[in-house]
């Protein structure tokens, strides 16, 4: 078993409120979150509005994950908590994955800070595939962050 972290930051111009609002907006991702490898849709969003507690699936290419809000303090951070079962080939893999996200008021602008925690479980000799597994959910968060950068930049009215 592994566990690794990450931060990923960006600056993107537009109120924090904003910005949190398109994140909580889970069932609705789609407006500014193309499906990739890794992500396709998130689903069964209950309760919404989303709020502490609420559940969903994140679905894709590579598989479901079923997560929680775990942390909902609008509009300044927002955590989520998903588990996913990777069945590729012969590798199969167990992940959990703890991602919050923070906002802080930078001017006219929004800091967004981004943080990973992966704990990978992969049995047997394929356990070298965890930072091939790692490296993955990086570049899917990364591309998140750019797409909602893109998406917020590019509104009429930031605020």
């Amino acid at each position: 078993m592994s566990t690794s972290q990450s931060r990923f930051t960006t600056r993107i111009e537009g109120a924090p409120e904003t910005i949190f609002e398109l994140i909580a907006d889970m069932p609705n991702y789609g407006r500014w979150l193309p499906g990739s490898d890794a992500f396709g849709e998130t689903s069964h969003v209950s309760p919404y509005p989303v709020r502490l507690g609420t559940t969903y699936v994140d679905a894709g290419p590579a598989g479901r994950r079923p997560g929680t809000v775990t942390e909902f303090d609008p509009p300044k951070s927002i955590a989520f908590h998903q588990t996913m079962l990777i069945k590729r080939g012969p590798l199969m893999a167990n992940v959990d994955v703890n991602i919050r996200c923070t906002l802080e008021p930078a001017g006219d602008a929004t800091s967004l800070i981004r943080d990973l925690e992966l704990t990978i479980d992969i049995p047997g000799p394929l356990k070298l595939a965890g930072p091939l597994v790692a490296s993955a959910f990086r570049k899917e968060n990364a591309r998140v962050l750019a797409e909602l950068k893109r998406y917020v930049e590019a509104l009429p009215d930031r605020t």
